[in-house]
């Protein structure tokens, strides 16, 4: 939805995804509903994305003949301040009580304040939160594949994002992202159900209650 202003009621919140968020099947299975609110498509002043944050893994695998490929930790998007850069995303609009939902989900992250960063959308009332990575989980750029990897699944929820945003969103993305290391990249399956989306909120729940 193109949207150039936004007013957030004193109940309301704007959360600004960037990553698997991009895809709003995986806004829905959070917020746990149909999300029928803005989708407001905009861009985030002085940030960029990275692959440098990490979470561990107990769940998922990579089957093989000689065995299962296992890695300690799973890496996903990050955003940090990055001055002369914007990057682009979506702000949805939130109740304030579904924001503990999306607090367990992004545990190895922040939320962070980042309203007077918006820009392309004028936030006329209220504040806009987005995810950074929390200091201890963020990934050395040495790191080996058996320490830490890309699921396959991550990078198709994104995609399904980005082809539901368009070609246009698309390259912007790429611009303002760091390439993903496809060495680092293994084809998981999790060890129980088949849903890629249902597999990636299952481990952070899993892993957050540990």
């Amino acid at each position: 939805m193109l949207l150039s202003s936004l007013s957030l009621t004193p109940s309301q919140v704007g959360i600004f995804g960037y990553g698997s968020l991009l895809c709003r099947e995986s806004l829905e299975l959070t917020l746990g509903r149909r999300y029928t609110g803005p989708c407001a498509v905009c861009k985030l002043d002085g940030w960029r994305r990275s692959w440098d944050v990490m979470m561990p893994n107990h769940l998922f695998y990579e089957p093989s003949d000689s065995g299962e490929f296992v890695p300690a930790h799973i890496i996903y998007l990050n955003v940090s301040a990055s001055d002369g850069v914007a990057m682009n995303g979506v702000v949805y609009v939130l109740e304030m009580d579904e924001l503990e939902a999306f607090d367990r989900r992004e545990w190895i992250y922040d939320r962070k304040r980042v309203t007077p960063a918006i820009r392309d959308l004028i936030v006329q009332s209220g504040d806009v939160y987005t995810y950074a990575a929390k200091p201890e989980w963020i990934l050395d750029a040495s790191c080996t594949r058996e320490w830490a990897a890309v699921r396959r699944s991550y990078l198709d929820i994104i995609d399904a994002g980005l082809k539901q945003l368009g070609p246009a969103f698309r390259k912007e993305f790429e611009a303002s992202t760091d390439p993903v290391r496809w060495d680092l990249v293994f084809n998981d399956r999790k060890r129980s159900g088949t849903h890629p989306l249902l597999a990636e909120l299952s481990h952070q729940k899993e892993i957050s209650s540990d």
